[in-house]
């Protein structure tokens, strides 16, 4: 299935796609679409040639190494211990520019950095680069609260503006007191000026626990000024943590059913390896902007389509579990809400869209609406356009190989539509089982023809003007959630979402995630009145 291509002194190896990449339909700019529609997500602009929907290995290690400034600092390091090349594994990908942005977590002692980048492939000629810390050496040093401990997952809007997760603990495969733990922190890097912090924001105790979290995969959401939303996988208490860049304020969804690990999962096979993973909520991914208003039985006039296009949902799910869930992001973005709301209250707001293959590690969504996921168990890459039932039918797997894709881990889209996959053994790591002679870690890549998720349409949420929703002409809407506060008034788009999604199925049986229609049109009411 594999063949071995020699290009230009380079190693190139491809990995057949089971079902060649179809092209996304939603959304995309045709002849008889605007270019200026705002409903329509932006497409990359080149034609996918057949063989670019292939997945390719453009990278592959058998161990890690990085861009020490000099010969005799690497040999320092690899006699004090401060490198140990067996103990480096990459688990999250961002492309962005000419880069890729690689995470390095400290999960046993000798990781020198844990954030770093390596060029684009078609600025490389190796096919194994060193990785260059990022933003420098000195923010990268171990036992410096002040610099960065333990990165796992990362994002990047479309500002440029790169989101860092540091759990603040290392070694967390090992047992021993030799650990650094350092309060756990977020930082935003502003990849157009080389990792300048624009943002630098601890985690209080009661949200992320210094030394007993485990904050792994980041979604960013461009509504109302940013929000973060983070998996924390801890064994303890499980959830996915909110951040608001206006507010610099945090807080944490919990929600036993649907984020803690499946009984029936723990148990699964990854190329021969028996493992028992008892692993919480992990994946996470952020779907389109769709209109919870629209019945798909109903005509709806294109006034309607175009002013109420507000509601995205944040897809997720443990490791140890077959099922991909939801919740709204504007019930996540309501801390007044997530203060009061009981188990119940958020039980009632998540969707299970069913079940899986297998188990999945890493999710990513595009902007027109398809989530690509790994199946571990099957050594596969799938999608799914989250405009379709979750069925056998609409579960697409692209690829699948039994050798080269072994442990599916995180995935990016760059500028031109492609994506990056992380494939790294992650379950021969953690047994202590890989093998430096053969090659461990690679990174694919296959054009899709979308962006990134991060690049969808400007609406009312997103959007710094104002904008019309649900009023009549030249009704402006008033949102006094534009004014944010510490304490005191929820913002209106909070509070309306929140009150839709726990309201009751409508009698008529008319529901869309969880929303009635008779709350939506509660919901239309309060907004023209600027509620």
């Amino acid at each position: 299935m594999i063949n071995r291509i020699m290009t230009m002194g380079a190693r190139s190896f491809a990995v057949l796609l089971a079902v060649a990449l179809a092209g996304c339909t939603h959304g995309q700019l045709g002849d008889d679409v605007s270019p200026n529609d705002t409903l329509s997500p932006p497409t990359p602009a080149a034609p996918i040639a057949p063989g670019e929907k292939q997945f390719r290995v453009v990278y592959e290690w058998n161990v890690l190494d990085f861009a020490f400034t000099t010969e005799p600092e690497r040999a320092q390091a690899l006699y004090n211990g401060h490198y140990i090349p067996k103990n480096v594994l990459i688990s999250d990908c961002k492309p962005y520019a000419n880069r890729l942005y690689l995470t390095i977590p400290r999960m046993l002692p000798g990781v020198p950095a844990t954030l770093g980048y390596v060029v684009r492939p078609e600025n490389n000629g190796r096919t194994d680069p060193e990785i260059v810390p990022f933003p420098s050496w000195e923010m990268n040093e171990r036992g410096n609260c002040s610099a960065l401990q333990f990165v796992q997952g990362v994002a990047v809007d479309k500002h440029g503006i790169m989101w860092v997760v540091d759990s603040g603990r290392t070694e967390t495969l090992t047992r021993g007191k030799d650990h650094v733990v350092c309060p756990p922190k977020l930082l935003l890097l502003d990849l157009k000026r080389n990792g300048t912090i624009l943002l630098r924001y601890q985690f209080p105790e009661a949200v992320v626990p210094a030394g007993n979290n485990y904050l792994n995969k980041i979604v960013v959401d461009d509504a109302f000024g940013g929000f973060a939303y983070i998996t924390d996988n801890s064994g303890a208490d499980p959830g996915i943590v909110v951040f608001s860049r206006r507010l610099i304020r945090s807080w944490k969804v919990r929600e036993n059913n649907s984020m803690r690990a499946a009984r029936n999962a723990v148990r699964f096979a990854v190329n021969g390896t028996e493992l028992n993973f008892s692993i919480h909520i992990d994946s996470i991914a952020l779907g389109p902007y769709y209109n919870p208003n629209v019945n798909p039985d109903q005509p709806v006039p294109e006034s309607v389509l175009s002013s109420q296009n507000y509601e995205r949902n944040v897809y997720y799910s443990p490791l140890s579990s077959y099922h991909i869930y939801s919740l709204p992001a504007s019930l996540l973005r309501d801390p007044e809400f997530n203060a009061r709301a009981t188990p119940r209250d958020i039980l009632e707001a998540v969707v299970d869209y069913g079940q899986k293959q297998s188990q999945t590690d890493g999710m990513f969504m595009d902007n027109q609406g398809v989530l690509y996921y790994g199946l571990l168990g099957e050594h596969a890459i799938a999608k799914w356009d989250s405009y379709q039932p979750f069925t056998a039918k609409h579960q697409q797997t692209i690829a699948k190989d039994p050798t080269y894709i072994q442990w599916v881990d995180s995935m990016g889209i760059d500028h031109e539509g492609y994506l990056y996959v992380v494939v790294n053994r992650l379950h021969n790591f953690v047994a202590g089982r890989l093998n430096p002679l053969e090659v461990n870690f690679r990174i694919l890549r296959a054009k899709t023809g979308a962006l990134s998720y991060v690049y969808t349409p400007d609406n009312l949420f997103n959007s710094d003007g104002k904008s019309l929703y649900a009023g009549a002409p030249g009704e402006p809407f008033a949102d006094n959630g534009l004014v944010y506060q510490y304490e005191g008034t929820t913002p209106a788009s909070s509070r309306l979402a929140a009150a839709g999604i726990l309201g009751s199925a409508a009698s008529d049986g008319h529901s869309v995630t969880g929303l009635s229609w008779p709350i939506l049109t509660g919901i239309l009411i309060i907004l023209r009145l600027g509620a």
